[in-house]
C-alpha cells in the first residue's frame, strides 16, 4: 500500500516554492532566494521518503526516487550557486526541462511494464511532463525579453509540477 501523503507534501512544497517565485516582487528577492530552495529541498526529501514507502511499482519507486534526489540536488544547487536572478532562472529552465522529460519518461516507462496502469494517473503525468517540457522553452524565451517575465513563467511551471504531484497523489489515494 502507498503512502500518498509523502507525495502529497512534496507536491505542496512544490507548490510553496512556486508561489514564493511568484511573488518574490512582493516578498522581497531576499526572502525567496532562501524560501524556494528550503521548499525544494522539502520537496525533494517527500519525495524520496514516497519512494520508499512506495511497495506497489518498480519502476514508479525508481522514479520517484530519482526525482526525489533530483529535487535535492536543484535545492541546494540554488541555494548556493547563482549570484544572479538571470543565473538562477537559466538554472530553473534546465531544472524544468529535465523535470518535463523525466515526466514523460516515467509514463513511457510504466506503458512499457508489465504493471497495470490507471489511465488517468498516466496521463496526468503525461500531461505534466510535456507543458514542464515545452514550457521550459517558453521560459528561456522569456528570460530573453525580461528576468521578470521569466520568474513568472518559472513560478507558473513550479507550480503547475506541484499541482501535478498532489493529483497524482490524489488518484492514487482513490486506488488503495
Amino acid at each position: 500500500m502507498n503512502k500518498p501523503i509523502y507525495l502529497t507534501l512534496s507536491g505542496i512544497s512544490m507548490l510553496a516554492a512556486g508561489i514564493t517565485l511568484l511573488l518574490s516582487t512582493s516578498i522581497g528577492v531576499g526572502t525567496s532566494k532562501i524560501l524556494v530552495p528550503l521548499f525544494l529541498l522539502v520537496s525533494g526529501i517527500m519525495a524520496f521518503i514516497f519512494s520508499q514507502v512506495n511497495g506497489q511499482h518498480k519502476v514508479a519507486k525508481t522514479f520517484h526516487f530519482l526525482q526525489g534526489a533530483g529535487l535535492m540536488t536543484f535545492a541546494i544547487l540554488i541555494a548556493i550557486w547563482p549570484d544572479t536572478l538571470d543565473m538562477f532562472l537559466k538554472m530553473a529552465t534546465y531544472f524544468i526541462m529535465v523535470y518535463g522529460l523525466f515526466e514523460i519518461m516515467f509514463a513511457f516507462s510504466v506503458l512499457r511494464s508489465s504493471f497495470k496502469v490507471d489511465k488517468s494517473i498516466l496521463m496526468t503525468r503525461l500531461m505534466v511532463g510535456a507543458i514542464n517540457f515545452i514550457g521550459s522553452f517558453v521560459l528561456f524565451m522569456s528570460l530573453l525579453k525580461s528576468t521578470s517575465s521569466g520568474l513568472s513563467v518559472a513560478g507558473f511551471l513550479i507550480v503547475l509540477g506541484g499541482l501535478g504531484f498532489i493529483i497524482f497523489a490524489n488518484r492514487i489515494k482513490k486506488i488503495d
